[in-house]
């Protein structure tokens, strides 16, 4: 099991020292949210091999934290590779400890500085979610996307969230009597969204309340989870959490040489993110991440910043066509997408970017516009001939992605894009069908064979 935010610093030495030992717990990520904390969470991470860390400051901080707070915060980021996301950062209007232009203002910061580093978010929202989602939405927050700490809201918030690229985080909230309705949210939650977290030392579970919070504890939340799912093992909790941790947090690399850009046939490939928003039944990620393009392991523990991908490009002229083409959707990362794009162009590089081809449902149309002229060609994954096909192969979050797909290679086209639309050759996708449709919208055609993978 991976607890996926915990506060070691917090808790007596003696737990402490114990559940450090604790060999049912895999991972645990400690958590610093003021500078005290924050040095606390390094100290502690440089002593223990399975201690990672998130760091940013609390809204509770924020009447107090600097411009000089921020860039102290991001090179301690820098200088340490086990601080695994920014935060808890966010929103309270619960407490209201700062102000709340203070805690909104500290929240964008700190949001910037995670998409500038590449790294997920930790959301602290209480009596705040229309405020919070509006500047997770406002911020691009979708291009590192990150966890909903502690999570006690509503399914529209939940769905929402999700469909912003964050994970769920469900703590030992769920096992009290009187959280009833926050356990319908939990059962109602994609699974593939779904983390743990005790909040230690705080929110003790049922049934050791009363007693100090410790990540031992963990597995009382998860059995709780057992109980809510259908069909569902305490190995399956555990299997499934420690997962969704591994990729949200990007742990477990075994020591492999990250690829950021690779080379394949005299074409650069830019591996801008892991971070996908489909679920693709025939998609290698989907069933494990030791896997290997053309000899290049592609799984980097980051998001590179936009300076890292240009240096390591050097000269795009060099190559037929730089593509963004990774582990993850590019999409994703909007801002950095273009920038790059930008850069290759002004040095007269051609750009292909591979895609899902569900940009709408995160940006509106008119963002598209401002590629023109720095995409020559998209590539993208249609999978299937119709909406029920694609639910069922695809596997999205929205109702309605086959549609913003379709709506996305008809926009690209009128926009004067190249458009090529692809299909992956897998059971129960009708190829002539998807070909059909994509030459009818006025799309190149591809066909992907299906490649099984043991």
């Amino acid at each position: 099991m991976i607890d996926t935010h915990c506060h070691l610093d917090l808790l007596s030495e003696e737990v402490r020292r114990e559940d450090l030992r604790d060999p049912s717990l895999e991972y645990l990520i400690t958590v610093g949210y003021d500078r005290k904390t924050i040095q606390n969470a390094l100290k502690i991470v440089s002593e223990h091999e399975h201690v990672l860390c998130a760091i940013g400051f609390h809204p509770h901080e924020a009447d107090r934290v600097s411009d000089e707070d921020i860039e102290w915060l991001r090179e301690a980021v820098k200088k340490n590779p086990k601080v695994r996301a920014i935060g808890e950062t966010g929103l309270d209007f619960y407490r209201n400890y700062s102000d709340r232009k203070n805690q909104e203002e500290v929240f964008r910061k700190q949001i910037a500085l995670a998409k500038e580093l590449g790294l997920p978010l930790v959301i602290h929202m209480r009596d705040a979610e229309e405020e919070t989602l509006r500047i997770l939405r406002e911020e691009g927050a979708y291009e590192v996307g990150g966890v909903m700490h502690c999570f006690s809201g509503s399914y529209e918030t939940m769905k929402k969230a999700v469909d912003l690229g964050f994970y769920i985080s469900y703590s030992g909230v769920i096992t009290y009597r009187n959280a009833g309705n926050l356990r319908d949210v939990v059962r109602r939650t994609p699974t593939t969204r779904i983390l743990l977290e005790t909040d230690a030392p705080f929110l003790t579970p049922q049934p050791v309340r009363g007693k100090q919070n410790r990540p031992s504890y963990i597995w009382h939340t998860a059995k709780v989870l057992t109980e809510l799912l259908p069909n569902t093992s305490l190995e399956d909790v555990d299997r499934m959490t420690s997962e969704n941790a591994k990729l949200v947090f990007n742990i477990g690399n075994n020591g492999r040489r990250e690829t950021v850009t690779y080379v394949i046939n005299n074409r650069l490939y830019i591996n801008l993110t892991n971070k996908c928003n489909l679920h693709c039944s025939f998609c290698q990620r989907e069933r494990e991440r030791n896997f290997m393009v053309k000899g290049y392991w592609v799984w980097i523990s980051r998001d590179p910043s936009v300076e890292e991908v240009i240096r390591e490009i050097g000269d795009p002229s060099r190559y037929e066509e730089i593509v963004f083409c990774g582990y993850g959707e590019p999409t994703l990362r909007f801002s950095a997408l273009k920038k790059i794009a930008a850069w290759v162009k002004s040095r007269g590089g051609r750009v292909r970017v591979d895609t899902n081809g569900l940009l709408f449902t995160f940006l509106p149309r008119e963002k598209l516009r401002e590629l023109r002229g720095l995409v020559d060609v998209w590539s993208v994954s249609l999978n299937a001939p119709d909406a029920e096909t694609y639910r069922r192969v695809c596997r999205p979050t929205q109702p309605d992605a086959f549609e913003k797909v379709i709506a996305f290679i008809r926009e690209a086209l009128r926009e004067g894009f190249e458009v090529v639309v692809s299909a992956v050759d897998c059971p129960g996708v009708d190829m002539e069908k998807t070909r059909k449709l994509a030459e009818e919208m006025g799309a190149k055609w591809k066909h992907r064979p299906y490649e099984v993978v043991g």
